[in-house]
């Protein structure tokens, strides 16, 4: 459910004041409580555009119609659900001691970090980085915070004179699997595995291009339907709630360790052009 915000969020913060679908989403993001309520043909009406373009819109947010995006909406008002989304700790803890419950919630995860070295296999994040080094078609899928972790990853590689692709947008993300082909490499981030929920096409067409597949989760037992090259474990399905720090943790462990395997010398960047 917190994918439907984030994908708000996004058009929100790149589309244009004037696109259609930057209006509609401005208008569930201020009456979010309203949508379950609504008809098709109200939201409709309030956002000035036909029934027709609402349902594209909802396919856009992973949707399969208005219809589910109305459960989905209903599902998520109450409480409990919104919390659920949130970190893991007492929430009257947290509301009667914000400094007991901070302390909570850090060693939660020092206690993860601590043992993150116990689940990298270095063997799979040096094959991963030689992916990414001899392909000049590389680029990264996933949601929420993985998308951002992987754009942190994007921005350290293109430091190192490695170029690429990280889209925030879901669509974005589609029309890019479709250009990947057999020499390409794909990198799924996804801490708990909730992006098979939200991404089958991206999944389909990355399929259908045969490329090399590299996953990072926290999930071990994650079925894709695709072929894995390789996998790199940041823990348990037990860190759930706390596995994107062990995620930031590992993509800044494996820019540091791309840096020690493949920056080129100064004089070896000297006036080369791709």
């Amino acid at each position: 459910m917190k994918n439907l915000f984030y994908r708000l969020i996004i058009y929100l913060d790149t589309a244009s004041e004037n696109d259609t679908n930057y209006a509609i989403a401005l208008f569930m993001a201020n009456n979010f409580n309203q949508i379950s309520k609504m008809r098709i043909g109200e939201l409709a009406a309030a956002c000035f555009v036909s029934p027709a373009t609402i349902s594209r819109f909802c396919r856009a947010l992973g949707y399969e119609n208005f219809a589910h995006l109305k459960q989905e909406c209903y599902r998520f008002h109450s409480s409990e659900k919104k919390f659920n989304n949130l970190i893991r700790v007492p929430l009257e803890l947290m509301k009667t001691n914000p400094h007991e419950a901070t302390e909570h919630y850090v060693n939660q995860i020092t206690d993860n970090l601590t043992h993150l070295s116990s689940f990298l296999d270095w063997k799979e994040i040096d094959s991963s980085l030689k992916l990414i080094h001899n392909s000049s078609s590389i680029a990264f899928f996933g949601t929420q915070f993985s998308q951002s972790a992987a754009l942190h990853f994007q921005t350290d590689l293109l430091m190192l004179e490695k170029f690429t692709m990280c889209y925030m947008d879901s669509s974005k993300q589609e029309d890019c699997a479709k250009t990947l082909d057999e020499s390409s490499v794909a990198i799924l981030i996804t801490v708990n595995g909730f992006f098979t929920k939200s991404s089958h096409k991206i999944l389909h067409y990355l399929k259908k291009s045969r490329c090399k597949i590299v996953l990072i989760t926290c999930n071990p037992d994650l079925d894709l339907n695709i072929n894995i090259d390789h996998c790199i474990l940041l823990g348990d399905d037990t860190i759930r709630k706390t596995g994107k720090h062990n995620l930031l943790t590992l993509i800044e462990l494996m820019s540091l360790r791309y840096y020690s395997l493949y920056y080129p010398s100064l004089k070896e960047l000297e006036g080369r052009i791709i």
